[in-house]
């Protein structure tokens, strides 16, 4: 999802992250963005969908075809989700913030950055690699759609406000230096994580270990890594 980190400064972007950093798990609804007891039969549901979606193409997939997976019936399914993009919708959120969880060691960290940066993301891949295929489609929904669909925005606003705010922490600290400002910051290194994980991992099957050890070294560098003394002059 090459174009999901919001850049934009739309009055609507905007109001989304106000929001996201007055209320970290509320979206502009009022609904919580994180359900700490997420009901068992609504899980049982989206993973039987995650299932599906790895050998069935979306346009081709059901709700009958859910249920049957789920072990439910069409009534129960219902009772959760009013259709099949609802229920979608439900499973690339669901992916987005066990991503954010799967990232918390840094973002909501103020230990070792370097060490944080590591374990963040190696946690995090291993949630892209469960729902690769459901990130996939997320990429293709957004794309035909043009835009990035507005229920999904306040989960893709939190990742940039978590990391412009360890980055900011940081500088605050004194372990970061300040010349780069910590949300331009936090926007071009999301970007860059993302797009290197579509094309090396999700598409190209790259080693992830690697990757991981690659991604962690360049972020720490960017944000980290103090400008170089000018030599003495003559």
């Amino acid at each position: 999802m090459s174009s999901s980190w919001p850049h934009d400064a739309t009055p609507e972007t905007e109001r989304i992250r106000r929001h996201v950093v007055r209320h970290p798990h509320v979206n502009p609804d009022g609904e919580p963005l994180i359900n700490e007891s997420r009901n068992a039969s609504e899980e049982a549901i989206l993973d039987a969908a995650r299932d599906a979606l790895a050998d069935t193409e979306y346009r081709r997939l059901t709700m009958d075809v859910i249920a049957k997976r789920a072990f439910t019936s069409r009534t129960a399914l219902y009772f959760y989700f009013p259709n099949k993009r609802a229920l979608i919708d439900r499973l690339i959120l669901r992916a987005f913030l066990d991503m954010y969880e799967a990232a918390s060691p840094y973002l909501d960290g103020a230990g070792d950055p370097r060490a944080e940066l590591r374990r963040g993301l190696a946690r995090t891949v291993r949630i892209i690699d469960r729902d690769a295929h459901v990130l996939t489609l997320a990429a293709m929904l957004s794309g035909e759609e043009d835009r990035l669909p507005p229920q999904w925005a306040p989960y893709v606003v939190r990742f940039v406000e978590g990391a412009t705010a360890r980055i900011a922490r940081d500088q605050a600290r004194g372990i970061a230096p300040t010349d780069i400002p910590p949300r331009l910051a936090a926007q071009a290194l999301l970007a860059m994580v993302e797009r290197h994980v579509t094309l090396e991992l999700i598409q190209g099957g790259g080693d992830a270990h690697q990757s991981i050890r690659v991604l962690a070294e360049l972020w720490w560098r960017a944000v980290y890594s103090k400008p170089a003394e000018p030599p003495p002059a003559d």
